[in-house]
């Protein structure tokens, strides 16, 4: 049960892909963070001027001949295209690699184009992905959030976990003074903060260990997924802090019940006590199903800044759409007491009244919303 072994040996390898403007720009931020060696950082772009500026050491440009270096031009076909010319030099990019995030952002061309097939290279070649991407701002229009939703699904169709930041999550929960910058610098955290949880977990032997097998055994419960890191300073509640690290506010609303699978890795000194640990176990099963396959670790740091560091990473969470029962789907409609809408009906007839008349602006209206407004009359 317990590995007081040093691992060293072989340390897994993480590749970033940042794909499209938004994706170079989690890039750039990314490199400014202290991130393991085991993490390698790449911008992908059609973009070449774009991509020149991204801060990093390894660069693909996308769609020489298709693009010609000026971008995708908000077209997803473009930067699907793109993607499909340079289908050899993104799979030995990714070659090399243990485990697979893609990032960026939905509603334009490179990012919405591009990711999805990169995606599907990735699973060919039987990398674990996690997808970290974000969708417009509703402001943004019908248009754009609909080419966005498209990029998404297809998308999901092929990494194993799929997490959704709404840029409208980062006006709900950030102070409305907060620069735009730093507003999109709050939404790249929460990629950052996984990257250097994970990679302390995964690179060195925990006192409860979780290796990168683990971690692949919980992805691969495909669906939507949930992740945050929380610290603990010294006198806050824990289980406020496990509530953070559950309910990120960026991320887009999810019923953690419904996950599959879960990661929960625990960062302390050696100060941590038996009970802390049991009522993090505790507190984060109460909000999972019983049957969800729950890992959890811990690693200790004598050097942390904090009282404890958590991640939780949550997979396998249907998407709200595909979780709608037949009964939550009428919650919110109207519905007529058949019976009650029979006997008005009678009452009218035999004081003469005509309890409905036939109109033609009614014809096309489905039956159930005709007899609704209807018994509102």
């Amino acid at each position: 049960m317990f590995d007081l072994i040093p691992q060293g040996g072989y340390l897994p390898k993480i590749l970033v892909v940042g794909v499209g403007g938004c994706g170079c720009n989690t890039i750039n931020q990314l490199s400014q963070a202290e991130l393991s060696d085991a993490v390698q950082l790449v911008a992908v772009n059609t973009d070449a001027q774009s991509l020149a500026s991204a801060q990093c050491t390894s660069r693909l440009q996308i769609g020489d001949h298709s693009t010609r270096g000026l971008g995708a031009g908000a077209d997803p076909d473009k930067g699907l295209a793109a993607a499909q010319e340079s289908e050899k030099e993104i799979g030995e990019l990714v070659g090399a690699a243990d485990l697979v995030f893609i990032t960026g952002g939905m509603g334009g061309g490179t990012g919405t184009g591009a990711m999805p097939f990169i995606a599907a290279v990735v699973k060919r070649l039987g990398k674990p992905l996690v997808a970290v991407v974000t969708t417009p701002f509703d402001f943004e229009g019908d248009q754009r959030n609909r080419v966005a939703q498209q990029g998404v699904d297809r998308l999901s169709a092929q990494a194993n976990s799929l997490i959704v930041l709404p840029n409208d999550r980062l006006v709900a929960m950030l102070d409305e003074k907060v620069t735009l910058v730093n507003a999109f610098s709050q939404s790249n955290r929460v990629l950052q903060d996984v990257l250097q949880g994970l990679t302390v977990t995964i690179s060195q032997s925990g006192l409860i260990n979780i290796d990168l097998n683990d971690f692949v055994t919980v992805v691969s419960h495909q669906g939507r997924a949930a992740m945050s890191v929380a610290r603990q300073q010294a006198g806050d509640a824990l289980a406020d802090t496990v509530a953070h690290a559950l309910n990120h506010p960026l991320l887009e609303e999810m019923d953690l019940s419904r996950a599959k699978g879960a990661i929960v890795s625990v960062v302390a000194t050696e100060a941590i006590e038996l009970n802390q640990y049991h009522a993090i176990g505790a507190l984060v099963q109460q909000h999972l199903d019983r049957q969800a396959q729950v890992i959890i670790g811990l690693s200790i740091v004598p050097e942390l800044e904090c009282e404890l560091e958590l991640m939780v990473i949550a997979t396998g969470i249907p998407a709200k759409e595909e979780r709608l029962t037949l009964g939550e789907r009428f919650d919110n409609a109207e519905l007529v007491n058949i019976t009650d809408f029979l006997k008005e009906k009678e009452e009218a007839q035999e004081q003469g009244e005509r309890p409905y008349e036939m109109r033609p602006d009614i014809y096309d209206t489905p039956t159930f919303i005709c007899t609704s407004s209807l018994k509102n009359r």
